[in-house]
């Protein structure tokens, strides 16, 4: 079973952990998604140095995956599975193709600096965290913690309530991230991170845009 986020909240819950979303009444996966939400971001076009053009290409793609998203979503959990894994690999093709190499090294940064607690147990960050076996435990355990949090959240919590809160889950989901690290993994979590991002980023999207 894979796992999934909210369309309309995507940004915000991808920051605190992996949660459970709906498109309309199904669910939709976030792996994969998240780098292709941020690149919709104002601060990162402006971060990147992305230009008109560029920006103009990435909002096409991402409206055709999200149509895309909507039609897997009626398939049944297996096909939905390898038609997700395959949109996966279209997001991860187009970022590589669109981003220049000093571009996509900056996303990454960017990336963990939003979704740190979500990405922490991926093989490549964890790998070079050196995380012990216990702290990957523990860090799911975060992230389910955060994924109960968000959903009570999004389900409970009036519109104009939402995006405040849900910045105050960001600042508690860094701060559990923070608790799970030593000191040196601290310090070689700022190096991957790079420069903080500078400007806000917008949760209430004006396009719907998924994997």
């Amino acid at each position: 079973m894979r796992t999934f986020i909210m369309p309309a909240f995507a940004l915000a819950v991808v920051a605190v952990s992996t949660a459970p979303a709906y498109c309309g009444t199904k669910l939709v996966p976030e792996e994969g998604a998240v780098q292709v939400i941020l690149l919709r971001q104002e601060a990162v076009h402006e971060d990147l140095k992305l230009t008109p053009q560029e920006i103009q290409k990435i909002d096409e793609f991402c409206d055709k995956q999200w149509a895309k998203a909507k039609k897997i979503a009626d398939l049944n959990e297996s096909e939905r599975d390898k038609k997700f894994e395959e949109m996966t690999r279209e997001n991860e093709q187009f970022i590589d193709q669109t981003l220049t190499k000093e571009q996509r090294k900056r996303l990454d940064e960017i990336t963990l600096q939003v979704a740190g607690l979500l990405w922490v147990t991926r093989d490549e960050v964890a790998s070079k965290l050196d995380l012990s076996d216990e702290q990957k435990q523990k860090a799911r355990q975060l992230q389910q913690t955060a994924r109960n949090e968000t959903e009570e959240l999004l389900h409970a919590t009036k519109a104009e309530q939402k995006q405040e809160e849900l910045r105050e889950l960001r600042r508690t989901s860094r701060e559990r991230l923070m608790t799970l690290l030593t000191a040196d993994q601290k310090e070689k979590w700022r190096e991957m991170t790079g420069k903080p991002l500078r400007g806000e980023l917008q949760f209430k999207s004006k396009k719907r845009t998924l994997r």
